[in-house]
């Protein structure tokens, strides 16, 4: 592997206008115990000829590093370690010693250096047991009340209401098939996910729709009528089918969703202060009685649930969405929704011993990791450990 194109996966990376086969070049490089000095003698080498005052030639955007080694080391820019020194002047001192772990354990979040000459405590977690991640996991219940365990069920035809049909796919996937009119009354059927489970359906109309964990959507059979309607709680994320002669509805709380056709994410859960909805693709409206939003690709709207108060922003979609590729997303997020994060996907209780540290995260960790593989990753940037006990999570403080 020449220096140049790791230079280059990394700057990608970092700027994250790499490619999904660039980002999986990274991580087969990173997690090949054959290139473990390689990558450090390389890294070394970049950080070594870019410690100067000089970044013209940085390969790294300007204020990386100390970004990077704010996430590594929990704390705010400038804000003096126990010892009194900040992170700015950890990285004029001892700016090597750091950066490869740094980028490797923060950054992509999937690669554990092992060095004496860092000051990182990467010991095990203390554990009592191991807890394995979610995966595909839902109950589909239908309007008369029937409940179908969707993991336990074989694949093929689950169910028969009226003219439509309800299909396990192959690959786990639930899918709807109308063959005719439905005639009367509309019929709903909810798909709910527990914690540590999450599900893909594909609707009547061909929209599909990924459920996060802790979340359901209630549907009808067949859409019929000027409007397509669901509701939702939870999360999920949405690719709409075009039809411009029945637009799709989305409610959830005292909102709702407006799309022809488009690409978008909805995080409404109930026990949340806020709600937010992420723009990927077309255009929606979001209403809440007289007030409502126009979002464009790229935006995101959060409505405050105390303060009944709507702010659009602009946000990385990719960010927003990992849940759904597979991946813990983390940029500067507060431990406490961490925290949040893996008590849904694993299935876990979370016990704070003592005051709630705080500290704030940066990285990517595979959402396919025992828990015990993501908390290491935690403990690794300091100011924290856990304890794994049954089945919760102790937070201690360092």
């Amino acid at each position: 592997m020449k220096p140049e194109r790791l230079n280059y996966l990394f700057q990608n990376y970092f700027d994250k206008t790499a490619t999904e086969k660039e980002r999986d070049e990274l991580m087969q490089i990173i997690n090949d115990p054959l290139q473990e000095e390689v990558i450090k003698s390389l890294m070394e080498d970049v950080f070594m000829s870019n410690t100067s005052a000089n970044t013209e030639n940085d390969v790294f955007a300007q204020g990386q590093k100390e970004k990077m080694l704010d996430a590594v080391f929990a704390v705010q820019p400038g804000k003096p370690e126990s010892g009194g020194a900040t992170v700015k002047s950890i990285a004029r001192i001892s700016w090597v010693k750091y950066a490869a772990a740094a980028i490797l354990l923060l950054t992509v979040g999937l690669y554990f250096l092992k060095s004496k000459q860092t000051n990182f405590d990467t010991s095990q977690a203390k554990i009592s047991n191991d807890i394995k991640p979610g995966g595909n996991n839902a109950v589909l219940t239908l309007s008369n009340g029937t409940r179908i365990m969707l993991n336990d069920a074989k694949n093929g035809k689950l169910a028969v209401q009226g003219s439509a049909s309800v299909v396990k796919l192959a690959n786990g996937e639930l899918k709807y098939n109308q063959n005719g009119a439905t005639e009367g009354a509309p019929v709903y059927n909810t798909m709910s996910t527990p914690r540590g489970g999450q599900y893909k359906l594909q609707l009547p109309d061909g929209t599909t729709v990924m459920l996060n964990s802790e979340s359901s959507i209630t549907f009808p059979i067949a859409f019929k009528g000027k409007v397509r309607n669901v509701s939702l709680t939870g999360e999920a994320y949405f690719e709409v089918a075009k039809n411009k002669k029945m637009p799709f509805h989305v409610s959830f709380g005292d909102q709702q969703v407006e799309v022809l056709g488009t690409h978008f994410n909805i995080s409404a859960y109930k026990d949340q202060p806020v709600y937010k909805t992420t723009l990927l693709e077309g255009s929606v409206r979001i209403s809440r009685g007289k007030e409502n939003q126009l979002l464009v690709p790229g935006q995101q709207a959060i409505y405050k649930t105390d303060s009944q108060v709507f702010a659009v922003n602009e946000v990385d979609v990719e960010d927003v969405i990992a849940w759904k590729n597979g991946l813990f997303q983390f940029d500067n997020t507060e431990l406490e929704q961490v925290m949040l994060q893996l008590s849904r996907w694993y299935n876990v209780e979370v016990e704070y011993d003592g005051p709630k540290p705080v500290l704030n995260f940066t990285g990517a960790v595979k959402r396919d990791n025992n828990l015990s593989r993501v908390i290491k990753i935690l403990e690794s940037t300091g100011g924290v450990k856990f304890t794994i006990d049954g089945n919760k999570i102790i937070v201690h403080k360092k």
